[in-house]
């Protein structure tokens, strides 16, 4: 059974007359009679009464359309549904970022996104570099926003920014005095950093270990809000993005670290060999670029 004559069948329900349904159509009438004729065909039975100038169902023309017509409304549904995923106003984003990138870039941006495409369903995974590149990798996420991914994956990275690390002190330490710090001042500091794995950590070591500082790890998290909170308690000094302890927390210091501070390079993280992206991943790279890469040109240009 041709589609073309279901919607044929319920345009002469609906304009009632072969005539008006052509009209309505922008079809002949003979191709209307004809789409009908072919129905009947197929059914054996006749769907309207010939008779006087209004096409009246018959029984078979009831039949028909108390079932047709609700597979042609599903029809139109699928259709619309169809051109929303088309066009970005529907579909699922499938999204990793590492903190604070996620709460303070990604989840902003994904709300405003989502306010003017209403349809739309997020999945927002929050994880480290490694976590985030794999799920790329894998095909789980669509796009990652986080530092660059083990080479063995063969992701593409696109930098954006750099992530500065600067270091949360008690307040009332004895290098919580309002000035930058060096590396070399962390010397016999109880260190509070994320877990092992995690690009910040790497990051951090790396700028320990060229300045030869032996590191005296006191605490490992991979909780943004524990470490603040270890900090608040005088647990040590944690080295953190600065973004994610400013404003520093009540009973805390916030202290940048002099000359060139550690950073990490924070991008797009894409697979090779994907398809051109559909226009609500689009829109939302376009806009984190549009954000995220502000810093990289400012720091480009200090």
């Amino acid at each position: 059974m041709d589609l073309r004559h279901l919607l044929t069948f319920q345009a002469v329900i609906r304009e009632g007359s072969f005539g008006a349904a052509a009209r309505a159509l922008g079809l002949a009438q003979p191709t209307v009679t004809l789409h009908i004729q072919e129905l009947e065909r197929e059914l054996g039975l006749a769907l309207f009464d010939r008779r006087g100038r209004r096409r009246l169902r018959t029984e078979a023309g009831e039949l028909l359309a108390a079932r047709a017509l609700p597979i042609l409304d599903a029809w139109d549904a699928l259709f619309r549904a169809a051109a929303e995923l088309r066009d970005g106003r529907s579909g699922l984003l499938r999204i990793g970022a590492i903190e604070p990138a996620a709460s303070q870039n990604v989840t902003p941006l994904l709300a405003r996104l989502r306010q003017r495409r209403p349809h739309l369903r997020v999945r927002l995974e929050v994880s480290g570099t490694g976590g985030v590149s794999r799920s790329v990798a894998n095909g789980e996420l669509d796009l990652g926003v986080c530092s660059a991914p083990p080479l063995e994956l063969g992701l593409e990275f696109e930098p954006l920014f750099e992530e500065e690390m600067a270091l949360l002190l008690p307040r009332g330490h004895r290098l919580a005095k309002g000035r930058p710090l060096k590396i070399r001042d962390l010397e016999g500091e109880p260190l509070l950093l994320t877990e092992q794995g995690c690009a910040y950590r790497r990051t951090i070591e790396s700028a320990l270990q060229g300045s030869g500082v032996q590191p005296n790890f006191a605490l490992e998290s991979g909780s943004t809000a524990t470490l603040r909170e270890a900090v608040r308690r005088r647990f040590g000094i944690a080295v953190l993005p600065r973004r994610a302890v400013t404003p520093a927390p009540a009973g805390t210091v916030l202290a940048r670290l002099a000359a060139r501070a550690p950073a990490l390079v924070v991008g797009l993280v894409r697979r090779r060999e994907r398809a051109s992206p559909p226009p609500a991943l689009a829109a939302l790279e376009t806009a984190l670029r549009g954000e995220l890469g502000h810093p990289a040109r400012e720091a480009a240009a200090g």
